[in-house]
């Protein structure tokens, strides 16, 4: 070696090693910016496949599963063909002046997966129990090794045939993702396209690439499970403020609840006198008394608060249903015949599309008929010109639906929050309790709920009920 020689060579090992920190680095520092599997485990690849970076012509990412058990294909860069290989790597330098621009825009540009060698990789499938497989040997000795004539070496392990068959190469690097007690996977690099040769500098900076990698691997994993566990904290969060406000809202209404029954029981009493005196001077009067309109509105306003004390009280005694086996149908036709002289007098056409294959269904017949006669009230009250109202019946295996359908004034939408308060109603007159017993009914029936509104087009409730409610809890 001349004098020249021996004052260059320490000078371009220094360089290189110079370079080889660059490449590292460079890496390091894009894999903290992914904060997703995908992006690390792309980020990796371009390390590894960049001219800028270690140069190999093609990298594939084997990824453990732990469900599977198995080495799994997860992704892989690379070109399919010299043509097409030269054409990306003459793209890539006219755009990304380094490794570190070329990183960076994976963040702004996106995946981009080479359809050939990820039809590849996505083939590989090794299950960790075949624990003679040279690649799973590989993996467990964390210990990089290179496929040479068909012998992975320094292992002195058989190439598996299929493997050279998938890769379509005989010469190529093996290089395990682990950490301490975890084991992340495979990194394969080679180049098919060029047909270079991989030097063992190459291999040990392929190595040193890969501890980096694992790390990255861990940090994401390690990030996901703790925004997953941020996610679930978040979510009991707020399903322990809704309890709350619910346990508040329910221990208001139960204040309110006793209040109002102990006023309707103290009101009934005078109330039934008073209406008991008017309408017996209703009867001992003439019809040309010029007092018994006054008697008559005094009887009318009589019922209206007897009905609405009715509610108050059926609100607050309200209990576990008393559930038998009960034919809807049969039920709804007799709301019609209860509700027929209001329906007449509103001028409401009635239709009728109720299932005669409709089963009978295990319910509180009582409760059912008050929520189906405080849905067609409420319907009524929205068709004081007259209308349509439609009352429908429909089954499907182990639930039917009871759907009470108006065209009426619909409700706005500013309401629908607020609909099954409470005391809440937009009406001059009326308690507010008619759909809250409507919601009480179905929720003690452990039933569903909806309605769909629109203004001047009409509204529709709908019911939805288990045949059986008691086997619900059965259910696996």
């Amino acid at each position: 070696m001349s004098e020249m020689d021996s004052l260059q060579s320490p000078a371009l090992s220094l360089e290189r090693r110079i370079a080889e920190l660059s490449i590292l680095y460079e890496v390091s520092r894009a894999l903290q910016q992914a904060v997703d599997e995908e992006t690390a485990l792309y980020t990796i690849l371009v390390g590894v496949t960049s001219g800028r970076g270690l140069g190999f012509n093609r990298a594939f990412i084997l990824l453990v599963d732990p469900q599977k058990n198995a080495l799994e294909g997860r992704l892989a860069i690379g070109p399919s063909s010299a043509q097409e290989a030269w054409k990306i790597w003459g793209d890539l330098r006219g755009t990304h002046q380094s490794l570190g621009e070329l990183l960076d825009s994976i963040n702004t540009d996106g995946i981009h997966k080479d359809l050939r060698v990820n039809e590849i990789v996505s083939q590989f499938h090794i299950p960790l129990s075949d624990t003679e497989h040279p690649l799973v040997r590989v993996l467990k000795s964390r210990e990089a090794s290179v496929a040479t004539n068909g012998v992975l070496k320094p292992h002195n392990l058989r190439v598996d045939p299929r493997v050279s068959s998938l890769l379509d190469s005989s010469h190529f690097a093996v290089v395990p993702l682990y950490l301490a007690d975890s084991e992340f996977g495979l990194l394969i690099a080679d180049n098919a396209i060029t047909g270079a040769l991989i030097e063992p500098t190459g291999v040990r900076l392929l190595q040193i690439y890969a501890q980096q990698a694992s790390a990255a691997l861990q940090n994401n994993r390690l990030y996901r499970e703790v925004m997953e566990r941020v996610a679930l904290c978040e979510r009991v969060n707020q399903s322990l403020v809704e309890s709350q406000a619910h346990l508040l809202r329910a221990e208001r209404l139960s204040t309110i609840g006793k209040m109002a029954a102990l006023l309707a029981h103290e009101i009934r009493t005078p109330l039934v006198s008073i209406g008991g005196f008017a309408r017996r001077l209703v009867r001992s009067t003439g019809p040309d008394d010029p007092r018994r309109e006054e008697l008559e509105i005094i009887v009318s306003e009589v019922a209206r608060l007897e009905r609405l004390i009715d509610e108050v009280l059926g609100y607050s005694k309200m209990g576990a249903p008393e559930c038998r086996s009960t034919d809807i149908n049969k039920l709804i036709r007799s709301v019609l015949l209860t509700m027929q002289g209001e329906m007449e007098k509103n001028s409401v056409k009635v239709v009728l599309e109720l299932d005669p294959r409709l089963p009978t269904a295990d319910v509180d017949e009582s409760q059912i008929y008050q929520a189906i006669i405080n849905l067609v009230s409420n319907s009524l009250d929205a068709m004081p010109s007259g209308g349509t109202l439609t009352l429908r019946t429909s089954g499907e295996p182990g639930f039917l639906e009871i759907g009470v359908i108006d065209t009426g004034t619909g409700i706005d939408q500013e309401h629908w929050d607020k609909l099954f308060a409470p005391f809440f109603t937009t009406k001059v007159t009326g308690t507010g309790l008619g759909l809250a017993i409507v919601s009480q009914v179905v929720e003690n029936h452990r039933g569903s709920l909806r309605f769909e509104s629109a203004p001047q087009q009409g509204t529709a409730f709908y019911i939805r009920l288990a045949h059986h409610p008691d086997r619900l809890s059965a259910a696996p």
